[in-house]
């Protein structure tokens, strides 16, 4: 029962992606091109209908996805935190209406409070009134302490922007900082303030960089990144990354689902969000230095929206295309090297667990045979071990294959920690005075793996085995013979 009911769970993440679709398809509705006949004002009006009941709804799917004690009181209490955001944020900021993250974050707040608890049969009507009357007031109190910790930690990065933005910091490679802060802040909702500084004090490459960065990593970048990080997944989270991927290629032009987007992978996979920053400094430096011609102007940069007819995208302009091809492939080269990393970590804690419940103690500072021993496990066994050479108090030990070595039995084995060639599979081990003995024991084993002997022993002659002379005779023969042999044994 368990077992299914954390199932169905996982098939309810899928509706969280539902609310984006639906702001996306609305927003292609309202636009100039397809209907016409609104008035200007009337469009303006559905557009912000839009984009404040969506991301509310987006909020409710996430309560869906969550257990609770009470869903009704659930769902009434997300919906009541985004009602009473929606109405409080604008006096902060009055443009917070046209992407509400920050009101969505306050109303996915009060699910901590609706989480389950353990109820017990006998327990009585007073402790489950107080456990509610606790829950609510829970509710009412964290929303107002999510709204106020995003507006200081946005009135800080606020500060931070204006007060670094001048001509020696703004005007030279260090403006790359602005690129990461910008996606940041696009996740929260709160991008304008970078977007304006650059519109007022700066009409030259950074202003082209930081642009032309910005569009390849919402456009191409978050894609890649989110396909790359599905593969080294497993059933519905890969269902729900590939999905999200496609989300993010139809919509990466409406500002409100971007934001969206980028929120779901900074709380669900904060290390690929993390590599999504640090490719858009890549393509900063790389469009920097290569002068990259602008692909639209700071005006079209979300606000709210890209629109895509303004921006170039130039195939005839092999340096366009040059910076487009590094947006894709820079965060799959960093997504594939961080899960590798990530899998050698998790071998060498496997082993290091392993060992610690198996009794593994041996040391740096145990027996020379203990210690050989253990060389050969952490090494992977004989098999593993291709070569061995001794230089002073280094050993150099050639294996087959990296995989089967543990990094973390051999650093608790030696006095430094290994250097490793993993294009040669050579380790270098500082073993101290007993190098000598190690490198012998070692190349006797290698040269002798299956434990033969070095002598051969001779085996002696084989001698023939004839038949018993009764077995040729006849049968009265064989009874005089029996007969014979009973009688002398009785005398």
């Amino acid at each position: 029962m368990r077992r299914l009911r954390t199932y169905s769970y996982k098939q309810r993440s899928i509706l969280i992606l539902l609310p984006l679709m639906l702001l996306a398809i609305s927003t292609w509705s309202l636009n100039e091109q397809i209907t016409p006949q609104l008035t200007p004002a009337f469009r303006e009006v559905l557009l912000l209908s839009a984009r404040i009941f969506f991301p509310g709804l987006f909020a409710i799917a996430v309560a869906f996805m969550l257990p609770t004690f009470d869903r009704t009181l659930q769902i009434v209490s997300v919906c009541l935190a985004y009602v009473f955001a929606v109405m409080v944020l604008p006096s902060y900021s009055p443009n917070v209406l046209m992407n509400p993250i920050i009101c969505v974050l306050a109303a996915v707040s009060t699910l901590l409070a609706m989480l389950p608890y353990p109820v017990r049969f006998e327990e009585n009507f007073i402790n489950q009134t107080s456990h509610v009357m606790w829950a609510l007031s829970l509710v009412a109190l964290l929303p107002i302490c999510t709204i106020i910790a995003m507006i200081l930690v946005l009135r800080q990065m606020d500060t931070f922007i204006l007060y670094t933005f001048d001509e020696l910091f703004g005007q030279s490679f260090l403006s790359v900082i602005y690129v990461p802060l910008y996606l940041l802040l696009q996740a929260l909702g709160f991008h304008e303030l970078v977007g304006d500084l650059l519109t007022l004090r700066y009409q030259n490459n950074v202003v082209t960089a930081f642009v032309n960065s910005i569009v390849v990593i919402n456009l191409f970048a978050l894609p890649a990144t989110l396909f790359t990080r599905s593969l080294f997944t497993k059933g519905y989270v890969r269902l729900f990354l590939t999905m999200l991927m496609a989300i993010s290629i139809l919509t990466n032009s409406i500002g409100s689902c971007l934001s969206l987007s980028l929120l779901l992978l900074l709380i669900f996979y904060p290390g690929s969000f993390a590599l999504l920053l640090l490719s858009s400094m890549i393509c900063y430096t790389l469009s920097y230095f290569l002068q990259v011609q602008p692909m639209t102007v700071v005006s079209n940069l979300y606000r709210p929206d890209i629109r895509l007819s303004e921006v170039t995208f130039s195939y005839s302009n092999s340096v366009i295309t040059v910076l487009e091809c590094f947006a894709i492939f820079i965060p799959v080269i960093l997504v594939l090297l961080s899960m590798w990393i990530r899998r050698e970590r998790t071998l060498d804690r496997r082993r290091k667990w392993r060992s610690i419940n198996t009794g593994y103690t041996v040391n740096a500072s145990s027996s020379l045979e203990l210690r050989l021993l253990a060389l050969l496990r952490a090494l992977g066994g004989i098999s593993n071990i291709v070569d061995v050479a001794e230089d002073g108090n280094w050993l150099y030990v050639q294996v087959a294959s990296h995989d089967e070595v543990s990094l973390t039995s051999l650093n608790s084995l030696l006095p430094e920690k290994p250097l490793i060639d993993r294009i040669n599979k050579l380790y270098l081990c500082e073993i101290g005075d007993e190098s000598h003995f190690m490198h012998q024991r070692l190349s006797k084993l290698i040269a002798n793996p299956f434990g033969e002997s070095e002598y051969e022993v001779q085996l002696s002659t084989p001698f023939e085995i004839h038949p018993m002379e009764y077995d040729k005779a006849n049968p009265t023969e064989l009874a005089l013979f029996k007969r014979q042999q009973h009688a002398n044994a009785v005398s």
